[in-house]
């Protein structure tokens, strides 16, 4: 009932023409639908905007202060409901079935000058009970004609999470379900898979050419100290990586009329400290590669969008193995998404996706402690995740999501050893989100 009451505030908060974040609408003079689908997801000409270093537009030129600023502000509203909390430490899940403040915060967002513009959101996570930079995207970019008329968009970007740079949906940062609930998480995830975010700074550059062939590459380190520090600010240091690590992407694009399809890979290499807290400590390497693929159609009332993503990660445990934290030198982690959306004349929508992980079996390394830990050492889990949508404006979500578990940490029943099942880290979410 508090969630109700919360959610029918933010009703009454959202203002009555749709936008896309407030700062980017007011530059663009464009709605939400101009670059989204269904909001955070792009369409192809928000994948211009982007790859433009949020440029596009000067709308705002001439408006008065402090409207003129590109500035805005989220809230995000939700609620978590575990399917069972019996055998779970109270720690584990400090604000299940309590309305809470996910997320609240600023965002500066648009033009700089001509050839340079930035995202970047400083939040309060109402989860951790902290402020930080959650996201970070400075750009600067052009373009020239090269191949007999042909354009070669270009660019540089200074950001805080591997594939935070990315325009399609498809990609970690990017994919559905696009926020986390407060439940009880899997045990194993990639690198790749958003567990650097906002803990490093990294420089990219990139370069479409003919809106067809894109590439990227760049190099991250940690954001816990030294020039990288700003772009982690506030954010807990889980993983620390040890040097420089690599990151790559390559993807090919095209537009047919209402239709468009991509497809690429991607791929990071990264040495991550055993201890976040000692440099002096040895580093584990992770080598991640993955591939994507997305099919979008956009017309009139009808939004439809599919992605595919598939990660494989070898991990070398040498460190780990030493200090007895692990029980293999050599694992592997693979994980499939398939996902589908569908939004109707922009309010009303949902989406469906089936996940799967699957690695080496490690004692040492999985078989941790109750709710969290794997009787038999394996990270295996399943399950699929459906959601129902509304907008009663664009830049209000208002959602609802069930998450179901096949398998949980390597098991179906008893998978922790201190008799909880998979099916009881299963959990509603209810989330409302305002953007203004």
């Amino acid at each position: 009932m508090q969630l109700c009451f919360l959610l029918s505030g933010l009703l009454l908060l959202a203002p009555q023409t749709a936008q896309a974040v407030p700062s980017f609408a007011r530059q663009t003079g464009m709605q939400c639908a101009g670059c989204h689908t269904a909001f955070p997801q792009l369409n192809s000409f928000g994948h211009q905007f982007k790859l433009r270093g949020y440029t596009l537009g000067n709308a705002n030129a001439e408006a008065p202060f402090p409207a003129n600023l590109p500035v805005s502000a989220l809230l995000l509203v939700t609620r978590t409901s575990t399917e069972s909390t019996s055998g779970v430490d109270a720690e584990m899940l400090p604000r299940d079935r309590q309305a809470i403040a996910q997320t609240a915060g600023v965002y500066y967002a648009g033009r700089i000058n001509e050839r340079t513009g930035a995202m970047v959101q400083y939040s309060y996570d109402g989860i951790e009970r902290r402020w930080g930079v959650e996201m970070a995207d400075l750009r600067f970019a052009d373009s020239t004609e090269v191949a007999g008329g042909r354009e070669l968009l270009f660019g540089v970007t200074l950001n805080n999470a591997p594939t935070l740079t990315d325009v399609w949906n498809s990609t970690p940062m990017w994919s559905f379900p696009h926020v986390d609930s407060a439940g009880v998480m899997p045990i194993a995830s990639t690198m790749l898979d958003m567990q650097l975010n906002s803990q490093v700074g990294g420089i990219t550059g990139y370069a479409l050419f003919d809106n067809l062939v894109y590439a990227e590459a760049g190099i991250y380190r940690s954001a816990k100290s030294g020039v990288m520090r700003p772009l982690g600010l506030g954010v807990e240091k889980t993983h620390v990586v040890d040097g420089y690590a690599p990151y790559w992407r390559l993807a090919l694009q095209r537009d047919f009329g209402a239709h468009s399809v991509s497809a690429g890979v991607l791929g990071l290499n990264a040495r991550v400290l055993m201890d976040p807290n000692d440099p002096a400590m040895a580093s584990d390497r992770f080598r991640d590669i993955a591939i994507d693929a997305q099919y979008q159609y956009v017309d009139g009332e009808h939004a439809f969008s599919s992605q595919v993503l598939y990660m494989q990660e070898r991990q070398r445990l040498v460190a780990s193995v030493a200090q007895g934290m692990a029980t293999n030198e050599g694992n592997t982690l693979k994980t499939y998404r398939i996902t589908a959306h569908y939004l109707y004349r922009h309010m009303l929508g949902g989406g469906l996706q089936i996940f799967s992980t699957r690695g080496s079996m490690d004692p040492m390394r999985y078989g941790m402690g109750p709710g969290m830990g794997s009787i038999n050492g394996r990270p295996d889990t399943t399950g699929w995740i459906a959601e129902f949508d509304y907008f009663p404006v664009e830049n209000v979500k208002l959602a609802l999501r069930h998450t179901a578990y096949r398998k949980f940490n390597g098991g179906t029943v008893d998978y922790d050893g201190f008799g909880r099942n998979a099916k009881d880290n299963g959990n509603w979410f209810l989330m409302g989100w305002l953007m203004f």
